[in-house]
């Protein structure tokens, strides 16, 4: 494992490969921390690659610290945006976050890892403490980011919070005395931040690891909530299974590679497979089964692998549907939870992603009636009574 673990879905490993080894092989256990900002209530397969690495890194000994971000989640993450994000309050942040140790637990153990929140040094500090730490980087530094010079090329503005979010995410680092940090690899510069500081406030260097994202190898798109692809880790099995299995086949190996925990041998062999031609279908079924073995269980995961192929290797509808009164499809798509608005159900019907009776929906007029069995994707039914 220690030869896998900086390979194994990593992009990048800073200051170098070589010094990580080094810190590895030394007897000092490594305190290597995950910040997550609870700017959602749920983490999906696409946010567990860093999890995963904890999880290794804490098999040989380590010491995984997971740093919740209820402070700069309300500043809010400026990363890959071309405008600026809209601040949370308070409130939004703590419901976000209310489960967030639950999902986690089901990646890492939560007895054996340090828990942190960076409102612990964040909310008590004084303004002249801030302008000390602001006073180590310059304005040019920090505006060297991609995001940042595409919105002054645009002409559009880029708001001084914006600006220190680095600054107070490469703090946590400082803060809590840590060794190193994962995460994203579209966190690379917040990370290195961090690393800079640790240089200037305690002398030392820092162990950056970034994650390569899980990103369709077809479409070079990311899996999350913007692509309509991701798959809550706390979706039931059954959803979890179909949700595999409705991914672009160009997300199978870098999923098996990032978001499993199987030995990196049945990764390699599942890449070769595919090169070589297989059925992509065959290796997503597999995948989809060790996705929910790992989250559900070993009887969980057969028996949503049989009710996938009962509904639609063999084209019957699932043994129990939700029902609903029928109306406007739009309202009943809403109301039933087979879209989290009107714009997303309207969204879908363009997407000719709703049927009625095996036929596809093509109005936002259309009406669901008693005797209707309505479909929206491929895994979601509702009966009309």
């Amino acid at each position: 494992m220690v030869n896998e673990i900086f390979i194994r879905g990593v992009a990048n490993v800073y200051p170098s490969l070589e010094f990580a080894k080094q810190q590895l092989a030394s007897n000092k256990p490594l305190r290597v921390y995950l910040g997550i900002d609870p700017t959602g209530s749920e983490l999906h397969l696409g946010h567990t690659a860093p999890l995963f690495f904890l999880r290794r890194l804490l098999d040989l000994g380590h010491k995984p610290i997971l740093l919740i971000g209820d402070f700069t989640s309300r500043i809010g993450d400026p990363t890959g945006k071309d405008a600026s994000r809209k601040q949370l309050t308070a409130e939004d942040v703590a419901r976000n976050m209310a489960t967030y140790w639950e999902q986690v637990g089901k990646i890492l153990p939560l007895d054996k890892i340090e828990k942190r929140y960076n409102s612990e040094w964040w909310g008590p500090m004084r303004v002249q403490e801030f302008m000390e730490i602001k006073s180590l980087v310059t304005v040019q530094q920090l505006l060297t980011r991609d995001m940042f010079q595409k919105r002054i090329a645009d002409g559009a503005p880029i708001f001084d919070h914006e600006v220190d979010y680095p600054l107070l995410q490469g703090y946590d680092t400082v803060a809590m005395d840590a060794d190193g940090e994962v995460g994203g690899n579209d966190q690379t510069f917040n990370m290195l931040m961090g690393r800079d500081l640790l240089k200037k406030f305690k002398n030392r260097e820092k162990l950056v690891v970034a994650m390569k994202l899980i990103e369709d190898s077809k479409t070079g798109k990311k899996m999350g909530k913007t692509e309509g692809n991701y798959i809550s880790i706390t979706a039931t099995a059954e959803n979890m299974f179909g949700g595999v299995m409705a991914l672009s086949d160009g997300l199978i190996a870098p999923l098996y590679e990032s978001a499993t925990a199987v030995p990196m041998s049945v990764v390699e062999d599942a890449r070769k497979r595919l090169e070589a031609g297989e059925n992509p279908k065959t290796l997503k079924t597999e995948l989809a089964y060790e996705i929910v073995r790992f989250y559900h269980g070993e009887e969980q995961a057969r028996l949503a692998r049989e009710g996938f192929e009962n509904v639609f290797a063999q084209g019957n509808l699932p043994a129990e549907i939700p029902t609903h009164t029928g109306g406007d499809i739009i309202d009943v798509m809403t109301d039933a939870k087979l879209a989290s608005s009107k714009t997303e159900a309207k969204n879908l019907i363009d997407q000719r992603a709703v049927k009625i009776n095996d036929i596809v929906v093509d109005s936002w007029d259309a009406k669901a009636k008693p005797g209707d069995i309505l479909r929206v994707g491929p895994r979601k039914f509702l009966k009309i009574i």
